[in-house]
């Protein structure tokens, strides 16, 4: 019988079995790791293209590091003295670098890292124990983060104003947030088919690909608008935030705004200053005034009970916190007095 009615009949068979050329491939591929041992720098270069570019950046540190204390020996031969002596050298680089850290952050993000380099070999059945599941991550100190307060928020503008040299572009970007409570990746990924000056709204693609649609004052969507426009951003897919020479912005203007501002406020070496606190103030403004499942609608979270799958707010009940007679405020009906109770 020749080689190829030979796999015809095996893929005959493969299919009885419900077994598809993806699963063979699978397989073939385990097969072709285990016939021979493979180190921790081989199976590295290996997986960590299949994390997100965000993941990769935060463990590509401490994977080198691995690499510089083990990379040369077998996956199974590491153990967890050997993860905790990366580990520590974490922490040591992290105190060397900057002396008023306690390396607290650098040795978290590195458990983190060896958990996930191992848990992959494990599931391929490279290793049979997680050598880094042992290890014990910094216990975290309560986030300095809160919402601040009106005469901050005040401060902080002026601060911006004073020290920006595109200040229209930043207190835009600041009053967006505070009125969005949207996070960094919802003012970068804004576009001008995301605005809509009919029912004052904009959609926001934030984590995990999610979208939302948040109601924004009428006013701030004009500003929006003129905003893009004046800047270059007339097509329905241009981005919303422009510099001045029409170029969207990046992550990088965000350090920009607030490393200048910082010096101007004295209550910044307490309170992180980023657009989260921003985000943070938003939140728990609009929980004050909306109740707890507007909130959680504004901010974009998810129920945490099943009581919440039936509590969600509506964008009219967001609507009706945006400070603005607004389209969507007046859809938010009282069934108890309205046509129902008639």
């Amino acid at each position: 019988m020749d080689r190829a009615l030979r796999a015809q009949v095996l893929m005959s068979e493969a299919t009885r079995l419900g077994v598809t050329i993806d699963d063979l491939a699978a397989a073939a591929t385990r097969l072709h790791l285990t016939a021979r041992p493979v180190t921790v720098n081989e199976y590295l270069a290996t997986i960590a293209p299949t994390f997100s570019p965000a993941t990769a950046a935060t463990y590509a540190t401490y994977w080198r590091l691995a690499v510089a204390h083990f990379g040369d020996r077998r996956l199974s031969e590491v153990t967890v003295d050997d993860c905790a002596t990366v580990v520590a050298e974490a922490g040591r680089r992290a105190r060397e670098a900057r002396p008023a850290s306690d390396g607290r952050s650098s040795r978290e993000n590195c458990v983190a890292a060896l958990r996930a380099l191992f848990s992959r070999a494990e599931r391929a059945g490279l290793v049979t124990i997680n050598p880094a599941a042992a290890l014990a991550k910094p216990r975290r100190r309560p986030s300095r983060r809160r919402p601040l307060d009106y005469c901050e928020v005040e401060e902080l503008v002026n601060a911006i104003r004073t020290t920006s040299r595109d200040p229209d572009l930043d207190l835009l970007l600041v009053r967006f947030h505070l009125e969005s409570g949207a996070r960094r990746e919802g003012a970068l990924n804004l576009r001008r088919r995301d605005l809509d000056d009919r029912r004052a709204t904009t959609w926001l693609r934030e984590k995990f690909g999610t979208e939302r649609e948040q109601p924004i004052s009428p006013s701030l969507v004009r500003l929006l608008t003129a905003h893009a426009e004046t800047r270059g951003g007339h097509g329905p897919d241009d981005a919303v935030f422009r510099f001045r020479d029409g170029r969207p912005i990046t992550r990088r203007r965000y350090n920009t705004i607030f490393d200048r501002a910082r010096p101007c406020l004295v209550w910044s070496e307490r309170t992180p200053v980023c657009a989260h606190v921003l985000r943070y103030t938003a939140i728990n403004d609009i929980g004050r005034v909306g109740g707890y499942a507007v909130a959680q609608a504004f901010a974009g979270h998810a129920p945490p009970s099943v009581t919440g799958l039936y509590l969600r707010a509506r964008p009219c009940d967001v609507a009706v916190v945006t400070g603005e007679p607004h389209p969507l405020a007046g859809v938010a009906h009282d069934y108890l007095h309205g046509p129902i109770a008639q």
